[in-house]
C-alpha cells in the first residue's frame, strides 16, 4: 500500500507483482499487444477492470478489499489462457540459467524451431527470450554487485558475460550508469540511492 499527497487528497494504490507468464493468465492476452505501454485498469483487463476498479473503492478497509482483489485474479487464474508449454518450460530454464542459454539451445532442447520458440515467447512473455536472457543476467547482476561491488570481473564472468567491457556496456544500456556508478549509490544495508533501476 502507497499512499500519497494527490491534488489536494490522499491517493491510495495496490502493486500488484506478477511474473510474465502469470501475466499473461490474469489479463488473457499476448503481453506483446501490451509492450511499452501504459494503459488504464479497464484496457488492460477489459471491463472487469472498471468493476474491480469500482468494487475497490467501495469497500471500507483493506483487509476487504485484499479480498475483493484475491476473488478477481483466482476468477481471471480459472478462466484466463495457459502459456504454451514450451514457453513456460523456457522461460523456467532462462531463469534457472541465469539467463545464460542460448535460444538455439532452448529450442534444441524442446525439439522446435527457433523461430516458433521466439514467435510464442515474444507473445506470450512480451520480449523475446534473448530480451529476457539479457534481463535476467542484469538482475544478477545487480544482486551481485549489491553484495560484492568490488568484484566486477568476477562477477561478469560468473554472470556469462564476454569480457567486463561488455558488463559495463550491457549495464550502462539497461541501467543508465555503469557499474561503478551503480556501486556508488550503495546504501549500507540495502537499497540504492534514487534507485529506479
Amino acid at each position: 500500500l502507497t499512499v500519497v499527497g494527490f491534488g489536494g487528497g490522499d491517493y491510495m494504490s495496490v502493486d500488484i507483482e506478477m511474473t510474465p507468464l502469470g501475466a499473461y493468465t490474469v489479463l488473457g492476452r499476448p503481453l506483446a499487444d501490451l509492450a511499452g505501454a501504459c494503459v488504464a485498469l479497464e484496457d488492460a483487463l477489459g471491463p472487469g477492470g472498471r468493476e474491480l476498479a469500482d468494487r475497490l473503492r467501495e469497500e471500507r478497509d483493506w483487509d476487504a478489499r485484499f479480498d475483493v482483489l484475491e476473488r478477481f485474479l483466482i476468477g481471471r487464474v480459472a478462466v484466463g489462457p495457459v502459456p504454451t508449454p514450451a514457453v513456460a518450460w523456457a522461460d523456467r530454464r532462462l531463469r534457472e540459467a541465469g539467463g545464460n542459454v542460448r535460444v538455439a539451445e532452448l529450442a534444441a532442447e524442446l525439439g522446435c524451431s527457433r523461430r516458433y520458440l521466439t514467435s510464442r515467447f515474444s507473445a506470450e512473455v512480451g520480449l523475446g527470450p534473448k530480451a529476457v536472457a539479457r534481463q535476467v543476467r542484469f538482475a544478477g547482476v545487480r544482486e551481485r554487485l549489491a553484495h560484492a561491488p568490488k568484484r566486477l570481473a568476477e562477477i561478469a564472468a560468473a554472470a556469462g558475460y564476454y569480457d567486463q567491457a561488455h558488463l559495463n556496456r550491457d549495464f550502462r544500456e539497461l541501467a543508465g550508469v555503469t557499474p561503478t556508478e551503480f556501486v556508488a549509490r550503495l546504501i549500507p544495508g540495502g537499497g540504492v540511492v534514487g534507485d529506479g533501476l
